[in-house]
């Protein structure tokens, strides 16, 4: 589940809308479930439901840290203003169990591992380092307050794990960037919680699953700004200058979105075309090159299925 941010009315009406049984299956958040929404004392309790567990994000980093450096200070930055309502002698109580919150959690799943994080992980770091690794301050900050691998729309992935969910970056809808997802459609704000289920490989908005291919992503939003130009044409004949710089922010922001979905596409387009011209290589490879040749072609496809492919069939 993306950043909860105590909007506890939005989280229970997206788990009804998904069929979740809290006797049989699990809800693990990417942190931030605290600050700015209203559902204050819930999203408390949800802290010590049986069904739910979350990994730290860096709003409850940053009530910790202000606590521990002061006690009795008055605490309200970024949203924490209701940490003023709590009586002082539940605060030590709170911040026990927000520190007690670990920073990554890992699901094994049949697809394969999928690790939970709040922001991101060092670019180009193994998964298994970074989890050997989590207590370094240098990668406990990458972990907890990094935007850069989404605001770049670096689509490497993090190599040497199945899956990658995290919150924190707010983006207008669920991205994959190779097999990191970013989940936070929200900030707390009116956006949807996103919720993604590891079982199907789906992420859903409001209940309705959304597609993680982004040939059909990018084909609603064309669709979406196909109409959007049309209301806008309407609306500028009629003179309606309101309606009308209402219609060409909204054009705006789905130009964005479609050309950052274009460059998904495109990534997800020249893997496979890359893997047609190694196959193609290894068919001219001479008969007594063919392994050293396969060898190198699978390790230009390091922790992938593609890897696993060839070697279950060359191998």
């Amino acid at each position: 589940m993306g950043d909860i941010h105590f909007k506890t009315t939005d989280l229970y009406k997206a788990l009804k809308a998904v069929g979740f049984d809290p006797s049989v299956d699990r809800l693990v958040g990417v942190g931030d479930v605290i600050d700015r929404g209203p559902g204050v004392l819930d999203g408390l309790k949800l802290l010590g439901e049986p069904w739910f567990t979350t990994v730290a994000g860096n709003h409850e980093d940053m009530l910790i840290n202000a606590y521990r450096k002061n006690p009795e200070a008055r605490y309200s930055a970024h949203g924490a203003g209701w940490w003023a309502t709590i009586d002082d002698s539940s605060k030590g109580m709170i911040i026990d169990k927000l520190a007690s919150l670990p920073t990554v959690i890992e699901i094994q799943s049949a697809r394969g591992l999928v690790g939970v994080v709040h922001a991101d992980v060092p670019e180009g770091m193994q998964w298994s380092e970074f989890v050997t690794r989590i207590d370094d301050p240098q990668i406990k900050h990458v972990a907890q307050w990094s935007m850069q691998r989404v605001s770049k729309h670096n689509r490497e992935g993090v190599p040497g794990i199945w899956r990658v969910c995290t919150g924190h970056t707010w983006i207008p809808r669920p991205l994959r960037l190779g097999n990191f997802l970013a989940l936070d459609c929200s900030s707390g704000g009116e956006g949807p919680l996103v919720l993604y289920c590891v079982q199907d490989d789906t992420i859903y908005m409001e209940g309705r699953p959304v597609s993680l291919s982004s040939a059909e992503v990018v084909t609603e939003q064309l669709q979406q700004l196909e109409h959007t130009l049309a209301d806008l044409k309407t609306m500028t004949h009629a003179n309606k200058l309101i309606e009308t710089q209402g219609l060409s922010v909204e054009a705006d922001a789905l130009v964005k979105q479609i050309n950052s979905g274009w460059l998904n596409l495109r990534e997800d387009i020249s893997e496979p075309q890359r893997l047609i011209n190694a196959l193609h290589g290894l068919s001219l490879t001479p008969a007594d090159r063919k392994a050293a040749k396969l060898e190198q072609i699978c390790a230009s496809f390091p922790d992938t299925q593609i890897k696993q492919l060839l070697q279950r069939l060359f191998g």
